[in-house]
């Protein structure tokens, strides 16, 4: 079997060559940082961090095997990071609200919660997930923080397959929302 130039190099990063990330990070970081200013109004300096956290993680994760092949391009791959880097900065940065969070949850379990018009801030949120078990507290952090989808939650809990992480999601969804009523509640009593 022919090898990719993709994973060429991720074999050469693997046996302790650490020249292609120096390559990678000449190649990308400008591309990065241009395209992280225009699509979440960055500056230059959050940019070029959420790049290198990116770069350290990718390598982080062929050194270790957690990456062995390549489904998508290695600028894919590392620009995918990188934009996760940026959402949570951003985050903690509360440039983002939930309600923005919100907008991305699809599905069924949310339309009823999403009607009612409630907006919660990021310390209840927190607050809520904490009180969730903790399986419940990795799926929803890995989907909605870290934009995961089903098959890699399932890959990275050690679940079945994506049908059974989308499950365990749904049933967390639940909760989360379970508690967020009660937090609630409990903010109107007093």
């Amino acid at each position: 079997m022919k090898k990719n130039k993709s994973n060429i190099i991720l074999e050469k990063i693997k046996n302790g060559n650490s020249t292609p990330i120096y390559e990678l990070y000449e190649l990308y970081r400008d591309e990065f940082v241009t395209w992280s200013q225009s699509n979440y109004k960055s500056n230059k300096e959050q940019a070029q961090d959420c790049f290198q956290e990116a770069m350290i993680d990718f390598h982080q994760n062929v050194v270790s095997g957690k990456l062995t092949d390549l489904t998508s391009s290695l600028k894919t791959y590392i620009f995918q990071i990188g934009k996760f880097k940026m959402l949570n900065l951003l985050k903690k940065e509360s440039r983002l609200t939930y309600q923005d969070n919100l907008q991305v949850i699809k599905g069924k379990e949310v339309e009823d919660f999403m009607n009612d018009d409630k907006v919660y801030s990021q310390e209840q949120i927190s607050e809520a997930i904490a009180k969730l078990p903790t399986d419940c507290q990795k799926v929803l952090k890995l989907y909605y923080f870290n934009e995961f989808d089903m098959e890699s939650i399932a890959r990275e809990l050690n679940y079945k397959n994506a049908n059974t992480a989308k499950s365990k999601k749904s049933l967390c969804m639940k909760g989360l929302i379970k508690e967020l009523t009660k937090l609630v509640k409990v903010l109107l009593v007093c």
